[in-house]
């Protein structure tokens, strides 16, 4: 074995002692301060990692989710009707990959098909209200231009041909099967007679 001297190791070592002794509130800040920086770039790497890794499909679910639903009221019927096409695709896609996958998946597809499901019935209320609504609008004012029935002109058109019937019942029944509102709600809001 080779002399190695152990006298500046020990030296050195003294001097490191004496320097974190007589400066030990700075250095714990500093340790803190790192400590709190590692960890935020540790959460960051994290969650950058985890959007990388999500299915395209989850990846739509937590943007409707947390997007989407909190503009509902800002959309025109075109917009609901294709977020209402497009969230039936994925629960079909769904549907689909529970019968080619294993028994054990069954419970996963349930749940997600119940939460395509709940954001679903949220998109359709709304756009049955908005449609309700739009409806009461143009009864009440023939000449009102619909911005939110833009590209589906074909249902005020048949609104307004019905409207002109001095029998009210198919126009009753058209706002019913639109809305899917009760015949004798639609007689009060809409004040029509019997």
């Amino acid at each position: 074995m080779s002399n190695i001297p152990i006298g500046p190791v020990i030296e050195g070592v003294k001097k490191t002692g004496k320097f974190v002794k007589d400066n030990k509130k700075e250095i714990g800040a500093i340790i803190g301060v790192v400590g709190s920086i590692g960890g935020a770039a540790k959460k960051w790497k994290k969650e950058s990692k985890t959007d990388d890794k999500l299915h395209p499909r989850h990846n739509s679910y937590l943007h409707y989710k947390t997007k989407i639903l909190t503009e509902l009221d800002n959309q025109n019927r075109n917009e609901l009707f294709q977020y209402i096409d497009e969230i039936e695709q994925f629960i079909q896609q769904i549907k689909n990959e529970e019968k080619r996958g294993i028994g054990v998946k069954k419970p996963i597809h349930k749940k997600r098909i119940n939460n395509w499901n709940d954001i679903l019935i949220q998109i359709k209320n709304k756009m049955s209200t908005k449609d309700y609504l739009e409806f009461i609008k143009i009864y009440n004012n023939p000449n009102y231009q619909s911005e939110y029935f833009r590209s589906f002109e074909g249902h005020v058109e048949k609104f307004k041909k019905l409207n002109n019937v001095e029998n009210y019942d198919g126009l009753l029944k058209y706002i019913a099967e639109i809305t899917s509102r009760n015949i004798e709600k639609i007689k009060k809001d809409f004040l029509l007679k019997d």
